[in-house]
C-alpha cells in the first residue's frame, strides 16, 4: 500500500513487484533531485530525472504492457493508477528544467491545479521495508535478464524460441518469487535452474525440443497477425478473417 498524507496524489494500492519497485524508485528520484536543487546542482537533478524516465519507458512501462490492458479490473487498476502516480509526480519534477512539457502531462494525467508550476513540490511516499529491498532484486533481475539475452544473441536463438532451462550462479534471487517470473517471461526460458558450479553468471540451455521448436513456430504466428492488425488498424477485441496458406 503506497499512501501520500497530503496533497493531490491518491493512495495506490497494488501488490505487483513492478507496481512497488516503480513507486520505491519514485521516492529514490524525489530524494535525489531535491537534494540536489537545495544544493544548486542542477546537473545531478537533471541525471537523476533521466535515470528515472529510462526505468519507466525500458523496464517498468515495457513490462507493464499486458497488465495495463488486462481483462482483469484489480490488475488494470493498479498498473493504471501507478502510471498516472509516476507521471503526475514526475511532471512537477520536471517543471523546473522542461515547463512546457511539464504542464502537458501534468494537465493530461489530470493535476488538481490550474498549472503544475502552482502545484507542491513532490514529498516522498510511505512505503514499506520490502519495498527499499526490491531497489535491489530489481537490479538484480536485470542484471540477469541482460546477460541472458546476450547468451542468446551469441549462440543466434531469437528470443521468441522457448528454451528449457537458464542456469544462474547468483542465488540472490532463488527466494525471490516476483523477480524469479520477470526473468522467466524476458528470457523466454521455461525453468530457472540456481547452480554457483557453473562457469559464468548465466548459461543458457540451448537444446530446442520438438515441443520448444512448435511453440517458437506459434509465437512467429501470432506476432506476425498482430503486425498484420497493426498494418490494417484494427483495434483491440476486433474480430478479423485470418488466412494461413499451410501444407
Amino acid at each position: 500500500t503506497y499512501k501520500k498524507e497530503s496533497g493531490p496524489v491518491k493512495s495506490v494500492e497494488s501488490t505487483n513487484v513492478l507496481d512497488r519497485w516503480i513507486t520505491e524508485r519514485l521516492n529514490v528520484v524525489i530524494a535525489e533531485v531535491t537534494t540536489s536543487m537545495e544544493a544548486y546542482e542542477l546537473n545531478k537533478a537533471l541525471v537523476s530525472v533521466d535515470s528515472f524516465i529510462e526505468d519507466v519507458s525500458v523496464w517498468y512501462l515495457r513490462r507493464s504492457r499486458e497488465r495495463l490492458k488486462s481483462e482483469n479490473e484489480t490488475e488494470r487498476s493498479g498498473a493504471l493508477s501507478t502510471f498516472k502516480l509516476i507521471l503526475l509526480e514526475l511532471s512537477k519534477l520536471m517543471a523546473p528544467f522542461t515547463p512546457f512539457v511539464a504542464e502537458d502531462v501534468y494537465k493530461t494525467v489530470g493535476g488538481i491545479q490550474e498549472s503544475v508550476h502552482l502545484d507542491s513540490w513532490p514529498t516522498t511516499l510511505v512505503t514499506s521495508v520490502d519495498n527499499v529491498m526490491l531497489l535491489s532484486d530489481m537490479v538484480e533481475t536485470r542484471r540477469i535478464v541482460s546477460l541472458a539475452l546476450e547468451a542468446r544473441a551469441k549462440a543466434g536463438i531469437k528470443v521468441r524460441q522457448p528454451l528449457a532451462k537458464l542456469f544462474v550462479k547468483s542465488s540472490s534471487l532463488q527466494n525471490k518469487k516476483e523477480c524469479v517470473e520477470l526473468i522467466l517471461d524476458e528470457v523466454n526460458v521455461k525453468e530457472i535452474v540456481f547452480d554457483l558450479e557453473i562457469v559464468g553468471e548465466v548459461v543458457l540451455d540451448t537444446d530446442i525440443t520438438k515441443e520448444l521448436k512448435e511453440e517458437g513456430m506459434i509465437r512467429d504466428l501470432i506476432r506476425s497477425v498482430q503486425d498484420l492488425r497493426k498494418k490494417s488498424s484494427f483495434m483491440p477485441g476486433e474480430l478479423a478473417q485470418l488466412f494461413v496458406e499451410t501444407s
